[in-house]
């Protein structure tokens, strides 16, 4: 009766919080859906109008700049923000914002110098792929400075200006992909160079909020980046080891089983995008308001907002996941011809069983990212990832895609548990 009472309580929360967040959701499942869609549709075009190695190449450049921003720089400055501001009177958000603005364009454009650097070598030495590794370190400090742009907004609960970058964003990449084709610059550095243009624009942005900003002051400034820097490495650890174990698997499969399979992964994980984009919207639009909830630092709070945000996620994934092992081959059967993929109702179950499991750590971990307590779910992730390592060679050569899914099942269960255990012992302490 009182675990019914607590599920009874944990879900009359969750619904009053996605009520309250309503008009913030739906603005960020919109600043969502244009970036991914937008990322869809240059894809698909890239896929036809350039050769199979150019188009290869830029898959590769786009993975690389994809690891360093979103598993690097986002985890450094991007996912310890709300628990740093919160720290800090909002008279003094100012001098932050810009304080973060000139330091992660910084820290972006120093790894896009080195990769310039690099691909003026690659040009000396006679191949023709440096003009692609230059694209790329152009477009790295751009994507940055419209990543932070966005965070910003989402700190700051002014949505409509994260839509209006990212609807920017999409214009930007309809009229440079266009002119690439007019112009006939289909090349590898030509499609990294749109994206790069594209990001520029949606970061323009900032320049009509200027009045926002204020020049920091150095104790602030020092002390604001010593808290993000001293948990962002866990951030960063943390978003590693997320990627290896979903879309890392992907080349991992491609050498244990075979390409075939590393495409057969491809298409599951793009099944089940909606969802994780659902995911990572929760996830932007909630952490600020976590953030200054939990500011007193309640043990009580933490925890309800730990078991109301996994009930509202887990409950989403697992309506998702059903739906998708209902309708899921059908659907590809519409949209896929001339090509078979390793995918049966059973990968579609222990995918949407992974994904479940996924959302239900993210839930408990969000007071957790909002409290600044990084430590606590890197060891989470940790768990999950040796389950993983030892899972994996053995269920691949076994059940081949079906036992690549179920290694990411038995990684997301051990994720899960860890972090309920974590946070039984500290509730008892």
């Amino acid at each position: 009766m009182a675990a019914q009472t607590r599920v009874a309580v944990a879900a009359g929360g969750a619904l009053r919080g996605l009520r309250r967040a309503g008009g913030n959701v739906a603005l960020g499942l919109i600043d969502q859906a244009l970036l991914s869609g937008s990322a869809f549709v240059l894809t698909i075009v890239l896929a036809n109008v350039l050769d199979i190695k150019s188009f290869g190449q830029f898959s590769v450049a786009w993975s690389v700049s994809i690891l360093i921003e979103a598993v690097f720089l986002r985890g450094l400055f991007d996912d310890g923000l709300p628990a740093t501001a919160h720290r800090i009177p909002k008279s003094r958000w100012p001098q932050l914002r810009l304080g973060l603005y000139l330091s992660s364009l910084a820290v972006a454009a120093g790894f896009g110098l080195l990769l310039a650097i690099a691909g003026l070598v690659i040009i000396a030495a006679g191949d023709n792929t440096g003009g692609l590794v230059i694209a790329t370190g152009l477009a790295i400090p751009a994507v940055r400075l419209q990543s932070m742009f966005r965070r910003i907004c989402y700190l700051d609960g002014r949505l409509p200006r994260a839509v209006a970058s990212s609807l920017t964003y999409c214009v930007a990449l309809v009229a440079s992909a266009g002119l690439m084709i007019v112009l006939k610059l289909t090349g590898a550095a030509a499609a990294m160079a749109c994206i790069a243009i594209s990001a520029a624009a949606a970061a323009s942005l900032l320049l009509a909020h200027t009045g926002e900003l204020a020049r920091p002051r150095a104790r602030i400034f020092r002390g604001s980046l010593r808290r993000l820097f001293r948990n962002g490495r866990w951030f960063v650890a943390t978003s590693l080891t997320y990627w290896v174990g979903s879309i890392g698997l992907i080349p991992v499969c491609g050498v244990l089983i075979g390409l075939d399979a590393s495409a057969s992964l491809r298409i599951l994980l793009l099944l089940f995008a909606p969802l994780s984009q659902f995911c990572a919207t929760m996830f932007s639009v909630r952490l600020p308001e976590i953030a200054a909830g939990l500011r007193a630092g309640r043990r009580g709070a933490v925890t309800a907002a730990a078991r109301e945000n996994a009930l509202l996620l887990g409950s989403v994934a697992a309506a998702y996941g059903a739906v998708v092992v209902l309708f899921g081959q059908r659907i590809l059967a519409l949209v896929i011809h001339g090509q078979t993929y390793e995918i049966g109702t059973g990968s579609l179950a222990l995918m949407g069983a992974a994904m479940a499991l996924d959302a239900v750590w993210l839930g408990l971990a969000l007071p957790l990212f909002a409290t600044g307590k990084p430590q606590r779910f890197m060891l989470s992730r940790i768990a999950g990832l040796v389950a993983l390592c030892c899972v994996l060679p053995f269920a691949a050569q076994a059940w081949q895609v079906m036992g690549a899914v179920a290694a990411m099942v038995a990684s997301s269960a051990a994720s899960v548990i860890t972090v309920v255990l974590t946070n039984r012992a500290r509730g008892q302490a």
